[in-house]
């Protein structure tokens, strides 16, 4: 079994998320059409099904909209990181996405908490988006 964390799989719609990731940037689709922000990376617009979209870099910030900690690892790679918060977060920009919630004890998370964007660096130069406490 590995003890790398999976890496993500690219496809034509979703290169410019992950290399907006790699550049340390939360890109997200915008419709041309109805101006609804996106998320995860489709080939048609959520809300009205147009397929005349954009790229655009999100703010990075949202607030938890639902949690859970994980004890048990999905993979052996995870094991070092249990007890460990995977959430919920509602982006400022208005779609939701999952993610983990790094620099927090599991006892101090709760919802609504606001949150900030970070990159989690794995194997082969992709960056993970996360997410951690906003401090500001």
């Amino acid at each position: 079994m590995s003890r790398e964390k999976p890496l993500p799989h690219v496809t034509e719609t979703t290169r410019p998320y992950w290399e907006g990731a790699r550049l340390g940037k939360l890109m997200l689709q915008r419709c041309r059409r109805c101006r609804t922000a996106i998320h995860y990376p489709r080939p048609w617009c959520s809300a009205c099904w147009s397929t005349d979209l954009d790229w655009v870099e999100a703010a990075g910030r949202g607030r938890v909209v639902t949690f859970t900690v994980v004890h048990q690892p999905p993979f052996e790679a995870y094991a070092g990181d249990v007890p460990y918060v995977l959430a919920v977060v509602k982006l400022d920009e208005g779609p939701q996405m999952m993610a983990n919630v790094l620099g927090i004890e599991p006892a101090a998370m709760r919802v609504d908490l606001p949150v900030r964007v970070v990159f989690e660096r794995r194997s082969g130069g992709f960056c993970v988006p996360q997410f951690e406490p906003a401090r500001d």
